[in-house]
């Protein structure tokens, strides 16, 4: 009885766990931004050369050359704004690690300084190559004062929106996390309790069916309550669909059945977790067993040679008359979420209907889709 015991294991767990995984995809320690990346650098360089030509436009002219004025703007811009990336990169850790205000507080006089520092250095290169007579012109406190405030103004702004753009997407992160563990997480309690009645029935007149059961049940919660990826080999997505059949057919005896349809799905090809149980489930619930003498599932896979799409279609006899489920119709939105998460404008979601079938048809890209090897982590 050890696969019970462990089945026992998981089951007990699962409230915890969600618990815990909702608590960690609801908080995240990285307030600030990332600035070592390199679409961060390249934001604020594109930002600071927008400014040296707003700058050369309003600004007295420098030399006689407006070109001139905007290499010599741009040239020292740019230099404030590569060494701000580059500190602000290298502090980023230590700023995630203050409260919010302070960290904020603490990253806007680091810019200032460098902002000081870059003008005294311009300063004295000018003094040191005789562009200027002194490296204390007269101009000197009116050029920091100018630099000092100007920085003032677009740091400002520019922290507030970095950071602001930075806090929306971890929040859309931590949401998009959360639905998509809830949805693979999920599991009907109507299912779980009436397979393990079941299996305890089967332990005095067929244990060996009942062991059987038992670990098929345990690796399809084992797999629910991992994540340790997103996609998954649909061959392997296959044999989970299966177990989740025998289960089913447990419970169901004669009332169930399932057709199989397999053409041309390579080892390569990938579809996201638990997509093709999710869609037996709801053709188990909605359809087979709302019919006294149940039916067949039709379940066919194959990949479109010509453009490489894989093609899942599962389709369940339904009760002549049927009001729209809800549920159902909320299940298969959420499937269309992680579709769409997955391969974007690429992947489709349909269904089909008449008096007494309802079929639902999945394609998305066979060996493509973006795979999250530690999700949320």
């Amino acid at each position: 009885m050890q696969h019970l015991a462990n089945l026992q294991q998981i089951v007990q767990g699962k409230r915890n766990y969600n618990d815990m995984d909702l608590q960690e995809a609801s908080t995240d320690t990285d307030f600030f931004p990332n600035f070592c990346k390199g679409e961060m650098v390249l934001n604020v360089v594109i930002l600071a050369e927008f400014l040296a030509i707003i700058l050369t436009i309003v600004t007295p002219a420098i030399t006689t050359n407006i070109f001139q004025d905007l290499f010599l703007i741009s040239l020292f811009l740019q230099w404030i704004a590569v060494m701000s990336v580059s500190a602000l990169c290298l502090a980023g850790p230590s700023l995630n690690r203050l409260p919010e205000k302070r960290a904020l507080l603490v990253a806007y006089a680091m810019l200032l300084c460098i902002t000081w520092l870059v003008g005294e250095l311009s300063i004295w290169l000018l003094a040191s190559f005789k562009y200027i007579d002194s490296a204390r012109p007269q101009w000197h406190l009116y050029f920091h004062a100018q630099n000092l405030l100007v920085s003032g103004i677009i740091n400002a702004l520019a922290l507030r929106y970095f950071v602001a753009r930075h806090q929306l997407r971890q929040k859309t992160l931590a949401t998009e996390r959360v639905r998509s563990q809830l949805l693979r997480l999920r599991i009907r309690p109507h299912f779980l309790f009436s397979s393990m009645n079941i299996i305890a029935s089967l332990t005095q007149r067929a244990p060996a069916r009942a062991e059987a059961a038992i670990e098929d049940m345990a690796d399809l919660f084992r797999l629910m309550l991992d994540d340790s990826k997103d996609l998954m080999p649909v061959q392997s997505e296959m044999q989970i669909a299966r177990k989740y059949l025998k289960l089913e057919k447990l419970r169901l005896d004669k009332r169930l059945n399932a057709n199989w349809s397999v053409h041309g799905i390579t080892r390569q090809a990938k579809t996201p977790v638990l997509i093709l149980q999710l869609l037996l489930e709801n053709a188990i619930h909605h359809g087979i067993e709302q019919l006294p003498e149940g039916g067949d599932i039709d379940i066919k896979l194959l990949i479109e040679n010509d453009d490489d799409q894989l093609l899942i279609s599962v389709g369940n006899p339904t009760p002549e008359t049927q009001d729209s489920d809800q549920e159902r119709d909320a299940v298969l939105d959420n499937i269309r979420l992680r579709l769409q998460d997955h391969y974007g404008d690429d992947a489709h979601l349909t269904t089909q209907r008449d008096s007494h079938y309802f079929t639902v048809h999945v394609k998305h890209p066979a060996f493509g889709g973006v795979l999250n090897e530690n999700p949320g982590r």
